[in-house]
């Protein structure tokens, strides 16, 4: 199940809870970056070695700097009564107890960036007790996007940003890595088989890719106990309905709509859709979720 037909099931299954079983004979996985299902796919306090592995692959953490131990903590960041609540969707720290904060984004929202600069901000205000040193630890920030944020860098889908001066790095004890999924599942696709990125983000990157699309997975990744396993705890069978309705109920929430563009990722299938030309507008109205007004007005603007 992608991105697109998961916040479909989830307007539908909002609407009739009862199609949710529906929904479990269509599809064989769960979405993997849904808010819920991602945590209980990678937070386990007792075996984090999934995790781990997730981190380093994703931040390409080598050598000393690769991640060997984690511990979770709370994701609710202490605040102020008057100020807004960070809240990263995975929080802890390495074997050095060093912070490591990860969020994943599911929608091309314009303020993005500020609202993990805050987050980020109000993390490292608390790790200064009152009377000690400044002397702050290093801090990781790993943001999953899941839609394209970077549209003027169509060929570049992980995004490694540091503190510089003059061009040069500044402050050594931050980095921060937002890798964007979609784009590079595009990148992939349009890159000849020999050139293709060799490394552990992209073949982790291509084996969620294959799972959001319903692929079947060759006898080698069965063979590797860390997918094999994923592949088990992530079939939609085994996630139960009351996760998923929470999850509904979250993405259908009307500020979840209005904050984080929502529709955004609908109006763009549609859009495609229509440059596709196969279909109708009553066709793409079903498939979308749109009515068929909206249908025709995107219509109309593709053809001006």
């Amino acid at each position: 199940m992608n991105r697109t037909q998961y916040r479909l099931m989830a307007k539908d299954v909002k609407a009739n809870p009862a199609n949710l079983a529906k929904y479990r004979k269509i599809f064989k996985y769960a979405y993997p970056f849904g808010d819920k299902v991602f945590k209980r796919l990678m937070i386990n306090q007792m075996n984090p070695e999934r995790f781990i592995a997730f981190l380093n692959a994703m931040m390409g953490l080598e050598g000393p700097n690769r991640i060997k131990e984690f511990t979770f903590r709370i994701q609710e960041i202490p605040t102020l009564p008057t100020q807004k609540k960070p809240i990263f969707d995975i929080v802890g720290t390495n074997q050095a107890d060093e912070p490591i904060l990860v969020e994943v984004q599911q929608n091309a929202s314009q303020i993005f960036i500020d609202r993990l600069f805050y987050y980020v901000s109000r993390t490292v205000s608390v790790l200064v007790p009152e009377g000690a040193s400044y002397r702050l630890p290093h801090i990781y920030v790993l943001s999953i996007l899941t839609e394209d944020l970077f549209e003027s860098e169509p060929d570049t889908y992980f995004h490694h940003v540091a503190l510089a001066k003059n061009g040069r790095p500044f402050y050594r004890k931050f980095d921060g890595f937002l890798v964007e999924v979609d784009k590079f599942r595009e990148i992939d696709k349009r890159t000849p088989e020999a050139r293709r990125e060799r490394s552990e983000r992209a073949d982790m990157l291509r084996f969620l890719i294959d799972l959001m699309e319903e692929k079947p997975f060759s006898d080698d990744i069965l063979q590797n106990e860390m997918y094999a396993k994923f592949v088990k705890d992530v079939s939609l069978e085994k996630i139960e309905d009351e996760l998923l309705l929470r999850e509904v109920g979250d993405m259908t929430d009307i500020k979840y709509e209005k904050e984080s563009s929502y529709l955004d990722g609908i109006r763009d299938t549609a859009k495609r859709m229509i440059a596709d030309g196969k279909l109708s507008n009553e066709e793409i109205a079903s498939y979308s979720g749109l009515s068929i007004e909206d249908v025709v007005v995107l219509r109309s603007q593709a053809e001006t």
